[in-house]
Formats: C-alpha cells, sequence, structure tokens
C-alpha cells in the first residue's frame, strides 16, 4: 500500500504575513491566524498541518495556488 502524501506549511508564507501585516512576533501571528503559539510553532518545524489551517494561512497571505504554499516533507 502507498504511504499517504506529507505537506507542509513553507515557513516563507508565515513570514510574508508578518511582513504583510506588521506582526512582530510568532505570538501575534498566532493570534491574527486563530491558532495557537505552539501550532504556529509546529508549523514553523514543518509539521504536516490540518487542510484546515493550509486555508487558514493560504487565506491570511493571499495565496491561492496551494502548491506555492506548501512543500512535500520528507
Amino acid at each position: 500500500m502507498e504511504e499517504p502524501m506529507r505537506y507542509k506549511v513553507k515557513p516563507e508564507l508565515l513570514d510574508k504575513i508578518r511582513v504583510d501585516k506588521d506582526l512582530s512576533s510568532d505570538e501575534k501571528l498566532a493570534h491574527y491566524l486563530g491558532l495557537s503559539l505552539g501550532t504556529v510553532r509546529l508549523l514553523r518545524a514543518g509539521s504536516q498541518p490540518s487542510l484546515q489551517t493550509v486555508i487558514r494561512v493560504m487565506n491570511a497571505a493571499d495565496v491561492t495556488d496551494i502548491k506555492a504554499a506548501t512543500s512535500i516533507a520528507a
């Protein structure tokens, strides 16, 4: 049986939101996204997020192409 594809949010996308929204910390980014700081840290560390989280981050970054927002995790 084939293993499911694993993906992660590109950290640059989180950085883009911080710059675009003038957020000075990941704590403020987490609040803006409606996520916990722990979730933002996990995203930065390469953990696979839920689809709902990916969509939330993409919307905040004004990105519509999932390939531009994610990469395949090793």
